[in-house]
């Protein structure tokens, strides 16, 4: 019997000679199969396979796959050729600017075992690889801190997606990124999502006839340049794809087309299509009609002529709104309104992430909007948009930076800095506000309406003596189905109201009520927030009913306010800055384990940097564990049509 020592070797031997033997120019398509040998007798070794052989287990499978970039130098150095088995084309970033990535799409659920990294002059000092399964959330398969170009041979790598990215965040010359060839072994994926054609085209006419004769599946590339279009591009049913195979209409490179004149697309009828890393100036807004669904905009540039009236008014359902930037804006009107059919449905399930809104300069009191979720007709009606990880900063044009006018929102993860607008739930009910931080601006939260929930956040240097969590008064208690115009555009005072673990600190007023209009808010629970400031009142609502409160901690010069005692201890904190400037907890501080509510868990599990509450949840937004932060507040790298 051969020992199992013995058959080791032998396995290394003849992995040795199978290594010299196949020329160095042969393929892996070039290498024949072999028939399966038949069956040995028990305790003898028959031929070797190729799982016993180490390396030659791995398939080559990124070559020639379909492969995106964040930018290009020029056209001579495209995407393409970092996966076309060439020794002598390469792809190449544009020079000079962090971070930078190249994608790609290997089919789903692909296997990845090794990459190899053929560098150019221009490498990486420092580079991720990455693995998705959708092109949105990335794991890291090797986080490379001390790149020094040549030939990286990275192995022992274990991941499953569709797409794999590399991604430079740091260069190591002057230059940009470049790449003579990416080589990805493992598993290829399915063809599922990956069995259309990629088309490119060069004018918008032959754009228009590649989206006619599209297919599910279908990639349509632009090439880059500036383009102008005086005639929407047209996007009907034949245009559509489906949930596994979208039709995807984009740029060469992102932000790699301009297009340019009155308009660029317009949608009836279609679904399941994206539109990918354009930079739209026109002078119109792009409407997509209630008639179509999923329709996407991803990594795309809005900087639209001021006599635009709004950028982008979605009324589909299912459509998705990401890493895109929004800017330039001094007329009215809104960045992204979220809509629906007719006059009293909002649009369901509307996925808002990752967005910068930047430099909206509307000087008017109402209608500079950076996201509007409904208006007020469809206050009753409930959408499930889910609005998170957004940067707004100079959002100037409204004191409302997120609008919420419709029911059944989620509001979370977002970032709002040195702006004028806050988040403001004007009409609907069971909203969910968790986890943003607004910084250093005009506004902060202003409720409106019945069954909201108001946790988890961190609001500083707000400059409005109106406060920095705002409980409204009403003009109106309880919108309804039937009622006149004109009732349903007044304010609902609030009813059954959750406003908890918020830290609310060194703001001109902390939290607040209304005495302008005179509909009390009711039912309102007001438990172990951290209230901290110097001037005014830190907690003072002058009209109220049925109001809860417990658990909150009081410090600092301002007066307590109308506060009861039974709902607060004056104590302090010991907040102390953190390298982002957010004040927080430590470990020695009152506020650790001294939560007087129970059951927060039922609206949030983790604090407002995503680390796990357990037991006893700390006072305020932060819970002190010794696990590591996921959330922080956002900036421009982390949003946008280049960010990772």
């Amino acid at each position: 019997m051969m020992k199992t020592t013995h058959r080791a070797i032998a396995v290394l031997a003849a992995a040795t000679l199978a290594l010299t033997c196949v020329p160095a120019a042969a393929s892996a398509a070039e290498i024949a199969p072999q028939s399966a040998a038949p069956a040995l007798p028990s305790g003898q070794a028959g031929p070797l396979i190729a799982a016993e052989v180490g390396p030659l287990a791995d398939a080559l499978i990124s070559q020639g796959r379909p492969v995106t970039a964040s930018s290009l130098e020029t056209s001579a150095f495209p995407a393409s050729a970092a996966v076309d088995g060439s020794s002598t084309t390469r792809w190449a970033s544009q020079e000079g600017v962090d971070p930078q990535w190249i994608t790609v799409d290997l089919g789903e659920g692909a296997t990845v075992s090794r990459v190899l990294l053929n560098w150019e002059a221009a490498y990486a000092s420092k580079y991720t690889v990455q693995i998705s399964a959708d092109g949105t959330n990335w794991t890291t398969l090797k986080d490379e801190t001390a790149g020094n170009g040549g030939t990286d041979d990275i192995t022992g790598l274990s991941g499953t997606g569709r797409y794999l990215r590399i991604h430079g965040t740091a260069r190591g010359t002057a230059y940009g990124y470049s790449l003579w060839e990416v080589q990805i072994y493992g598993t290829p994926g399915t063809p599922g999502g990956s069995t259309g054609q990629t088309t490119t085209v060069t004018s918008i006419s032959a754009l228009q006839s590649a989206i006619n004769n599209s297919d599910a599946g279908d990639t349509i590339v632009l090439k880059n340049g500036s383009y102008s279009v005086s005639s929407a591009v047209s996007l009907g049913s034949s245009a559509s794809g489906t949930s596994s195979e979208p039709v995807t209409i984009k740029a060469e490179t992102v932000g790699g087309v301009t297009l340019t004149g009155s308009s660029s697309f317009s949608f009836s009828g279609v679904h399941d299509v994206s539109i990918q890393g354009f930079k739209f100036t026109q002078s119109t807004t792009i409407d997509v009609g209630s008639s179509s669904k999923a329709v996407d905009f991803i990594r795309n540039e809005f900087v639209f002529a001021q006599s635009a009236e709004h950028n982008l008014i979605v009324r589909s359902d299912d459509s998705e709104v990401a890493y895109n930037w929004f800017h330039g804006k001094s007329t009215i009107g809104v960045y992204l309104g979220i809509e629906g059919p007719g006059t009293d449905t909002v649009a369901k399930n509307s996925h808002i992430h990752h967005n910068y809104f930047s430099d909206q300069t509307f000087a008017g009191s109402n209608g500079g909007e950076s996201i509007r979720l409904g208006t007020s007709p469809k206050a009753l009606s409930s959408g499930g948009a889910i609005v998170e990880y957004n940067l707004f900063e100079d959002a100037d044009g409204d004191p409302e930076a997120i609008s919420v006018k419709s029911s059944g929102h989620t509001i979370r993860y977002n970032t709002i800095r040195n702006s004028k607008g806050g988040i403001v739930l004007r009409h609907g009910n069971n909203n969910k506000v968790l986890s943003n931080y607004i910084l250093n601006g005009d506004n902060g939260i202003r409720i409106y309406g019945n069954d909201h929930v108001i946790m988890n956040n961190y609001v500083s240097g707000i400059s409005n003596i109106d406060g920095a969590i705002v409980v409204g008064s009403g003009t109106v208690r309880d919108h309804f189905v039937g009622e006149s115009t004109e009732s349903r555009k007044q304010y609902d005072a609030p009813d059954r109201i959750r406003i908890g673990l918020n830290t609310v600190v060194n703001n001109v007023n902390g939290l607040a009520g209304e005495t302008h209009r005179t509909v009390e808010p009711r039912n309102v629970t007001i438990v172990d927030n951290i209230f901290q400031g110097s001037t005014n009142k830190l907690a003072d609502v002058p009209l109220m009913q049925d109001f809860y409160w417990r658990g909150n901690i009081l410090w600092g010069s301002a007066a307590n306010g109308n506060i009861p005692t039974v709902g607060y201890t004056r104590v302090n904190p010991q907040l102390a800055q953190d390298a982002a400037g957010v004040w927080k907890i430590g470990s020695s501080s009152p506020a650790v384990n001294a939560a007087f509510m129970t059951d927060h868990g039922t609206w949030v599990t983790d604090d407002i940097e995503g680390r796990q509450r357990a037991g006893v949840y700390d006072v305020g937004a932060h819970e002190v564990t010794s696990n590591a932060a996921t959330r922080a507040p956002l900036t421009t790298a982390k949003v946008g049509p280049t960010a990772p």
